[in-house]
């Protein structure tokens, strides 16, 4: 891998570290998550949902029968 590539990914990690330390110090820790849980509910949502899927539909009808 380019050497600048890895170099602008770790800037722009670093950046968004910094960003979030930021936005947590300018409010109260619940505010914080409520409004990073909004922002990455597209990320974690579909995963969630198949499990609940698996869980409640596909799991429950073999455990019935």
């Amino acid at each position: 891998m380019n050497p600048y590539v890895v170099l602008i990914i770790i800037v722009a990690v670093f950046v968004f570290l910094i960003y979030l330390l930021i936005d947590f110090a300018s409010s109260n820790a619940n505010a914080f998550m409520d409004k990073w849980a909004k922002k990455t509910l597209w990320i974690w949502l579909p995963f969630y949902g198949l499990w609940r899927l698996v869980r409640e539909v596909i799991l429950k009808k073999r455990i019935i029968k």
